[in-house]
């Protein structure tokens, strides 16, 4: 049962606890640095692929021999639209808010600007956490699959650059696995096909643990005058965790524990996911330059009732309606994670 409240009493309202969970953009903003919005719904984009041909020898009473140019391809690609909305209704502006005082003189207009703007940046973390998902499909997937209401669809990169180990001795829970080998090989296939010398793995927890208590990466540790490798975890900001270096590839190792919650495209399985699948890793560049695109936003105006469209990473708009009376607040925005080269870094599944 609950106690009645006095205003006669006095009492004391204690600070605010409000638990969200941070937003954080490693894979974004590591390696998906460019961003370029556009006025456009589609965006192309020109990929040009390099070889290591080498000059011809001439005679030199021939003279020269010319090459062929370089050709390029170009893809089109829509990125899709997100457009998160919250609604405000008379019950939020005359309810007191949470942390706001009994006896409060806060007015309903004053309520309703408080909660616009905690709304607004409840709306931007969704949209960040879904281009850092985003971010992450394309990378260790090669594919965006766009799945909503009325979609069904999959953008797809054509990404080659993957090994999945099947047999059991093979696998890094093995003790027969040679999990500094298959990083060695696997490293290399990045610098023939991709022309990238990765510096960067990022690996799953329990790929992080199955690695580092691995028999043959322990004595590789020991080996004494000669730091083929260290093993030194300390955390980092955005949610990653530093674990060691081998030397002899210039490679850092890393883990990313975040996770989210896509309870539209899971439906049936509402669950937190990890961004890094289980029992996988990335070998990849921190030099990498990957795109952030941004398509345009078309909304309809209020006082001439006509189509415009906003070129933006963020578009927000309100609008209000009736019976029962409530305003709308949504932000849009189009975005697409577009890594370049799909031969510059090298995903694994080790488990």
């Amino acid at each position: 049962m609950a106690n009645e409240v006095s205003i006669y009493d006095p009492r004391t309202m204690g600070r605010v606890v409000s638990k969200m969970p941070p937003v954080h953009t490693f894979f974004r903003s590591t390696f998906f640095k460019h961003e370029e919005t556009f006025v456009t719904k589609d965006v192309d984009v020109d990929f040009v692929k390099g070889s290591r041909k080498v000059a011809p020898y001439v005679h030199r009473l021939i003279g020269g021999k010319t090459v062929p140019n370089t050709g390029y391809t170009t893809k089109t690609y829509t990125p899709p639209l997100v457009a998160p909305d919250k609604i405000t209704t008379i019950d939020d502006l005359l309810k007191r808010q949470a942390g706001e005082s009994i006896v409060s003189g806060r007015t309903p207009a004053e309520r309703a600007v408080l909660k616009m703007s905690a709304d607004f940046v409840e709306l931007r973390d969704m949209i960040t956490r879904r281009e850092e998902l985003m971010c992450t499909q394309s990378i260790f997937t090669g594919q965006i699959p766009i799945i909503g209401e009325g979609l069904n669809e999959v953008i797809d990169f054509g990404f080659t650059n993957k090994e999945t180990i099947t047999t059991a001795t093979k696998k890094w829970t093995n003790a027969a696995s040679d999990p500094i080998g298959d990083l060695k090989r696997w490293h290399k296939t990045v610098q023939q096909k991709g022309f990238a010398n990765c510096d960067m793995c990022i690996m799953a927890d329990d790929v992080a643990t199955a690695f580092v208590n691995h028999e043959k990466v322990q004595k590789l540790l020991d080996v004494k005058n000669y730091s083929l490798a260290v093993i030194q975890p300390r955390q980092l900001p955005n949610g990653v965790t530093y674990i060691g270096s081998i030397h002899e590839l210039g490679l850092d190792i890393y883990t990313y524990n975040e996770w989210y919650l896509d309870d539209w495209t899971d439906a049936a399985n509402p669950a937190e996911k990890p961004l890094v699948p289980e029992g996988s890793l990335v070998l990849i560049s921190s030099n990498a330059n990957y795109s952030m695109y941004y398509g345009a936003i078309t909304l309809i105006d209020d006082n001439t009732k006509a189509f415009r469209t906003v070129e933006g990473k963020y578009v927000p708009d309100t609008w209000v309606k009736r019976k029962p009376a409530r305003r709308f607040l949504q932000l849009s925005s189009a975005p697409l994670s577009v890594p370049h080269d799909v031969d510059s870094w090298f995903v694994a599944k080790v488990m």
